[in-house]
C-alpha cells in the first residue's frame, strides 16, 4: 500500500499547525530556555484571548506567527524542514 501522502486524490501532506521549542529557537535565533518562555507566552496570550492553549512544549503557529511578526510562509518553511 502506499503511503497516505503519495495516496491518489491526495494533494499534499497536511500542515503542522503548531511550533515546538526547535521551530522557535531557529525562527527567533534564542536559547532553549527562552523558546520555551516564548511558547509559555503564546499560550497565556491564546488563553486571555479566549482560544484554547496547546499542550506543553507547542504553540499555535498563527498565533505565533502573528504576535511575533514572522510571514507563515516563513514558520511553515522551518517546520518543513525537520
Amino acid at each position: 500500500m502506499e503511503s497516505l501522502d503519495k495516496a491518489p486524490g491526495v494533494l499534499r501532506k497536511a500542515p503542522q499547525p503548531y511550533v515546538t521549542q526547535e521551530d522557535v529557537s531557529k525562527l527567533l535565533g534564542c536559547s532553549r530556555n527562552s523558546a520555551y518562555e516564548t511558547i509559555r507566552d503564546v499560550n497565556k496570550w491564546a488563553v486571555k484571548n479566549g482560544y484554547f492553549p496547546m499542550k506543553a512544549g507547542k504553540a499555535n503557529k498563527y498565533f505565533f506567527a502573528n504576535i511575533y511578526g514572522i510571514p507563515l510562509e516563513d514558520v511553515d518553511r522551518v517546520i518543513g524542514s525537520k
